[in-house]
C-alpha cells in the first residue's frame, strides 16, 4: 500500500485520488508537497519575469525607424562579405519599408541614416562594375544580381538626387542608422521611479484601458451606459478566470463536463445581435481630450495631391508623375483614377504657369495612362476611353504645333529632361509618333469587337477620318521637325495603310491630289530611304493593291514581278503575309475585270483550292472539321483579323474563280472526252459531280447552282442560255465598272462556247461557213476567222480555210473512239512492261542476262521471244505507227496537205 501511494505520489494526474484515499496526515502531506508547490512556482516564475520586464510604448514612428535600421545594418554586413544577391535583397526590402513608412517620413522628414545607406549603395555597386577584373571572379547568381541591382539603385536614386547631393557635401552630418532616442520613447507620465509597477497601474494604463473597453462596446454608433460598471467588470474577468484553476494543477476532475457549465457554453444571443443602423461618427470624452471614432463610414474624404501650403514647383510635379508612372500597370490599381491624376496635374501646371513642357509631359503620360486602362492586349478599349484619347492626344499635338522649342525624344531617360532651362533645347521623353501607332492599333482592335452589322461600328468608322487627320498632321510636324528617315517612313506606312483599299471615285475638289499620285509618292519615298525590309515590303504590297484595285493590271503586275516578293514573302511575319494573300488576289480580280480569264484562274487557284479562303485573308475562321483549335490558338487567330470595311467580298471572289474555271474547263472537256488529263480546277468538277447527284433540278437560285447550270449550257454550245444564267446573279453588281465586266463576260462565253461547239459537232460537219457561225454566236466574221485561226494553229482543229469558197474544210482524221481507247490500251501495255523489266534486272540479274544475250529461253517455257525482242518490236511499231488505224492515215494525209493547213 505504500509503494502505490508513493506511485500516486509521483503522478500529479492522480494526485486527486491519492489526497481521497489518505487517512493519516503523513501520507497527506506526502501527496500533497510535491503537488502544490510545483504550481505555485511555476506561476510565481512567469509573474516574477513580467515584473522584471519594462514594458515599453512605442509609436508608429518608432516602428518603422526601427525596420529601417535592422535592414541597413543588415546591407551593412552583405557589403563587408560581398554578398551582391542578399545585398539586393536587402535593397529591396529598404525600398519597401520606405514605401510603407511614406505617411511618417512625410511627416518627419527623410532620416538622413537611408540617405547615406543608398548613396553609398550606389558607390560600392559602381566600384564593383569598374572593377572589370574583380567582376569576372563573381558567381553566376552575384554577377547577375550586381546587373540588376546597379540599374535598380540608379533608377531609384533619381527621387533623392538633392539629399545625395548635400550628403556629398556634408557627410559628417549624416549618420550611419537613426539615433536611438529618436526610436524609443518612453513613457513620461509614470511614476517617480519610472517604471510601471504590476501591483498598481498608471493613470495611463487605465486610461487606455477604459478608452479600448469603451470603444468595444460602440457598436453602431449606440454607446452604452454602464461603461464604468463594464471596465471593472472586465478588469476582474482576468482575475475570475484565473482563480477557476486549482491549486493543485489541472487533475482528471477538472476536464469532466459539470451541469453548470451547460449554461455557460450555450451562446447569449443577446449579445451577438447586431442592430442594423447606420454608421456615424461617435465621439467620446478622456482624460486627455476629444477623439473621434469612425465607425465603418466609407466615405473618407481623398487625400488631396498637394497639401495647402506646399510649394508646387515642377520638380515637384515631375516627382510625382515619376510616382504615378511606377505604379502603372500593376494588379488592382485604379487606373481610371491615374488618368484623373494626370489630368489635375496637367490643369495644376497649367493654373501655376509651370511651363509648356511640363504641360506637355503630363498630357502624353495622359494617353499612356489611357493606354493601360485596358489590361487585355486581346479586348479594346471602351468607346468612351477612345474619345477621350482623341481628344488628349489632340490637345498634345496643338501644343507641340504652337511650341516648337519643345522636342519629344523617344528612349530618352528622365533624368536627362530639360523641362525649366531655356538656355538648352527643352526635351521630354516620349514620342508623338509611338502614341500615334498605338492609337491606330487600338482603333483597328475597337472595330474588330465591334458588330459590324451594328449602328455602334459605323459610328465609330466616322472616327477614321479623326484618325487620318492626325495621321497627316503628326506627318507635317515630324517634316517641319525633319525628324530621321525611320520616323519619317513609319507614318507614311500609316498614311498608305488607310488609303490603299479606298477606291477612288474622282468625286473630290479638282485641286486635291487624287489617290495614285499620293500613293505614288509616299511609296517612292519610303523605296527609296527605307532600311528595313517590313516596311518595304508592306508598302510595295499596298501600291500593288492600289493599282490592282484601279484596274491598272500592267502596273501592278509588273511591280510584282520585279520586286520578287513571292521569293521572299515566306520570312515575313503574319500581318504583312496576309496583306500579300489580299493583294494576290486583287490582281487576279483586276485581270478577271480585264478580261485575262486565264491569268486570273492562275491567280486566284492558290488561294480558292486550298478551301481556307477566310484564314488566308483574315476575314473569319472557317469551322475546322478533322481538327479543333484550342482557346489559345483561336485568340491568336482573331487578334489577326482585318476589320469588316476592308474585307473582299468572298462570293465575289469564289464566283469570278468558279467563272475562269468554267470558261477554262468546258471547252477541254469537249475537246478531250475521252482522254485522262489533268484536271484544271478540282472545285469545279466537285461542284459538277455534285450536281449530276441531285434527283430534282430546279431552277437555279444559289451561286452554285448558277454556274453549273450556266456549264451545261455552255456544254451544248447554247450560248445565250449560258451568258444569261451566269450574269442572272446580283453578286456581279459588287463589281466596279459592273457593266463593264457584264459586257465582257457575255463576250467571252460567246467565243468559249464557239470553240465547245466545234470540238463536240465538228465530226458532223464535212465543211462550215463562217457566216453561219457567225450568225448563230453573234460575233463577226473576223473574230470567227481568228478564233477557229487559233485553233488550227495550235492543233486543236484539224481544218483548213478554203480560199476560194470561204469555207473552213474540216478534215476527217481524227481517231474514233474506238481507236482512242486503242491508243490508251498500247501505251498502259507499254508501261507495264517496262516496269517488269525493270523488276526483272533488280531481283534475277543473272536471268535478265540470259535474256539479253541468247534472245530465246531454251528451258521450256511456253513463250518463245524474249522480253528484249518484244521491247524493239514495240518501239518499231511506235515509230511507224499503228498499221491499220486512222493515225497513221492522218500522218501522211497531214504530210501531202501541209501547205493548206495554217
Amino acid at each position: 500500500y505504500n509503494e502505490y501511494k508513493s506511485y500516486l505520489s509521483m503522478s500529479r494526474f492522480f494526485a486527486q485520488i491519492g489526497d481521497s484515499d489518505s487517512d493519516t496526515s503523513s501520507s497527506e502531506s506526502e501527496v500533497e508537497a510535491p503537488v502544490t508547490k510545483a504550481p505555485l512556482r511555476q506561476y510565481s516564475s512567469i509573474l516574477d519575469e513580467s515584473d522584471e520586464e519594462k514594458r515599453v510604448v512605442r509609436s508608429g514612428k518608432d516602428k518603422r525607424y526601427s525596420e529601417i535600421n535592422e535592414t541597413i545594418k543588415a546591407i551593412r554586413n552583405h557589403k563587408k562579405i560581398k554578398d551582391i544577391a542578399k545585398v539586393q535583397e536587402g535593397f529591396i526590402s529598404l525600398c519597401n519599408t520606405y514605401s510603407k513608412s511614406k505617411g511618417v517620413i512625410d511627416k518627419n522628414g527623410c532620416p538622413r541614416a537611408f540617405i547615406r545607406c543608398i548613396a553609398d549603395l550606389e558607390q560600392y555597386i559602381q566600384s564593383i562594375w569598374d572593377d572589370k577584373e574583380g567582376r569576372k571572379k563573381l558567381n553566376k547568381t552575384n554577377s547577375k544580381a550586381l546587373g540588376a541591382l546597379r540599374q535598380n539603385i540608379r533608377k531609384y536614386n533619381r527621387d533623392f538626387v538633392s539629399e545625395i547631393e548635400d550628403y556629398h557635401k556634408n557627410p559628417d552630418t549624416y549618420e550611419e542608422v537613426i539615433e536611438e532616442d529618436e526610436q524609443v520613447e518612453e513613457q513620461d507620465d509614470s511614476d517617480d521611479d519610472g517604471g510601471f509597477q504590476t501591483s498598481a497601474p498608471s493613470a495611463s494604463k487605465l486610461t487606455s484601458r477604459k478608452a479600448r473597453t469603451s470603444s468595444s462596446r460602440v457598436t453602431d454608433g449606440v454607446e452604452s451606459d454602464d461603461d464604468s460598471d463594464d471596465m471593472w467588470s472586465d478588469s476582474y474577468s482576468e482575475s475570475s478566470s484565473e482563480d477557476d484553476v486549482p491549486a493543485i494543477g489541472y487533475t482528471a476532475a477538472y476536464f469532466l463536463k459539470r451541469k453548470d457549465d451547460e449554461k455557460k457554453d450555450k451562446p447569449d444571443k443577446r449579445k451577438n445581435k447586431v442592430r442594423p443602423q447606420a454608421a456615424t461618427k461617435v465621439s467620446i470624452t478622456e482624460e486627455e481630450g476629444w477623439t473621434t471614432v469612425s465607425g465603418f463610414d466609407k466615405t473618407q474624404k481623398e487625400k488631396p495631391l498637394f497639401e495647402d501650403d506646399t510649394e508646387i514647383t515642377v520638380e515637384l510635379v515631375n516627382r510625382k508623375i515619376a510616382e504615378l508612372s511606377s505604379i502603372r500597370g500593376r494588379r488592382g490599381a485604379n487606373r481610371q483614377k491615374h488618368i484623373e491624376t494626370f489630368e489635375l496635374l496637367s490643369d495644376i501646371c497649367i493654373k501655376e504657369n509651370l511651363g509648356i513642357p511640363i504641360v506637355a509631359k503630363c498630357m502624353y503620360h495622359t494617353c499612356q495612362a489611357i493606354f493601360d486602362y485596358n489590361p487585355s492586349l486581346a479586348s479594346s478599349m471602351k468607346v468612351e476611353i477612345w474619345i477621350q484619347l482623341i481628344a488628349t492626344f489632340d490637345k498634345l499635338l496643338t501644343l507641340l504645333q504652337e511650341h516648337r522649342e519643345i522636342h519629344l525624344v523617344e528612349n530618352m531617360p528622365e533624368e536627362e529632361e530639360n523641362l525649366e532651362d531655356t538656355s538648352r533645347p527643352l526635351t521630354v521623353s516620349g514620342s508623338i509618333l509611338v502614341t500615334l501607332e498605338r492609337m491606330d492599333d487600338e482603333f483597328t482592335k475597337l472595330l474588330l469587337n465591334l458588330d459590324p452589322h451594328g449602328t455602334e461600328y459605323v459610328a465609330r468608322l466616322a472616327d477614321e477620318s479623326k484618325l487620318c487627320g492626325l495621321i497627316q498632321r503628326v506627318k507635317r510636324e515630324l517634316e517641319q521637325r525633319r525628324s530621321p528617315y525611320n520616323e519619317m517612313c513609319r507614318v507614311y506606312l500609316r498614311e498608305i495603310e488607310h488609303l490603299y483599299y479606298k477606291y477612288d471615285y474622282g468625286t473630290g475638289p479638282a485641286d486635291e491630289e487624287n489617290s495614285a499620285e499620293k500613293m505614288n509618292k509616299l511609296c517612292k519615298y519610303i523605296y527609296r530611304h527605307d532600311d528595313t525590309d517590313r516596311i518595304r515590303t508592306r508598302a510595295m504590297l499596298c501600291h500593288i493593291y492600289h493599282h490592282a484595285l484601279h484596274n491598272r493590271l500592267n502596273e501592278g503586275r509588273d511591280l510584282m514581278l520585279m520586286s520578287h516578293l513571292q521569293q521572299s514573302i515566306s520570312h515575313a511575319d503574319d500581318p504583312t503575309k496576309i496583306l500579300h494573300n489580299r493583294t494576290m488576289v486583287q490582281l487576279g480580280l483586276c485581270a478577271f475585270r480585264n478580261g485575262n480569264i486565264q491569268q486570273a484562274h492562275t491567280t486566284l487557284n492558290e488561294i480558292q483550292s486550298s478551301q481556307k479562303s477566310k484564314e488566308l485573308l483574315a476575314q473569319g475562321l472557317s469551322n475546322q472539321r478533322m481538327s479543333e483549335r484550342n482557346l489559345e490558338q483561336e485568340r491568336r487567330d482573331k487578334q489577326k483579323q482585318i476589320p469588316f470595311h476592308m474585307h473582299i467580298n468572298l462570293e465575289l471572289l469564289e464566283y469570278s474563280y468558279l467563272t475562269c474555271a468554267m470558261l477554262l474547263e468546258v471547252p477541254q472537256m469537249a475537246a478531250h472526252e475521252t482522254e485522262q488529263r489533268k484536271k484544271l480546277s478540282r472545285t469545279f468538277h466537285y461542284q459538277l459531280r455534285n450536281a449530276e447527284k441531285s434527283p430534282l433540278v430546279g431552277p437555279p437560285d444559289s451561286m452554285r447552282e448558277h454556274l453549273v447550270a450556266a456549264a451545261k449550257a455552255m456544254m451544248k454550245g447554247d450560248w445565250r442560255t449560258c451568258a444569261d444564267t451566269l450574269l442572272a446573279h446580283k453578286v456581279w453588281n459588287l463589281m466596279t465598272n459592273a457593266a463593264e465586266v457584264k459586257a465582257m463576260l457575255r463576250h467571252k462565253v460567246k467565243e468559249e462556247s464557239l470553240r465547245t461547239y466545234m470540238f463536240t459537232y465538228s465530226a458532223c460537219y464535212d465543211s462550215i461557213s463562217p457566216l453561219a457561225l457567225s450568225k448563230m454566236f453573234e460575233l463577226t466574221n473576223s473574230q470567227i476567222h481568228a478564233l477557229l485561226s487559233k485553233m488550227i494553229l495550235n492543233d486543236e482543229l484539224k481544218a483548213s480555210w478554203d480560199k476560194p469558197t470561204d469555207l473552213l474544210i474540216l478534215h476527217r482524221a481524227e481517231s474514233s473512239k474506238l481507236q482512242s481507247l486503242a491508243k490508251q490500251t498500247a501505251d498502259k501495255l507499254n508501261y507495264v512492261m517496262e516496269n517488269t523489266e525493270k523488276m526483272i534486272e533488280q531481283r534475277v540479274p543473272s536471268i535478265a542476262g540470259s535474256l539479253g544475250t541468247k534472245g530465246s529461253m531454251s528451258s521450256g517455257l511456253p513463250w518463245q521471244p524474249t522480253w528484249n525482242t518484244v521491247y524493239s518490236q514495240q518501239q518499231a511499231s511506235k515509230k511507224s505507227g499503228y498499221a491499220g488505224t486512222g493515225y497513221s492515215t492522218y500522218n501522211n494525209y497531214g504530210s501531202s496537205h501541209g501547205a493548206q493547213v495554217y
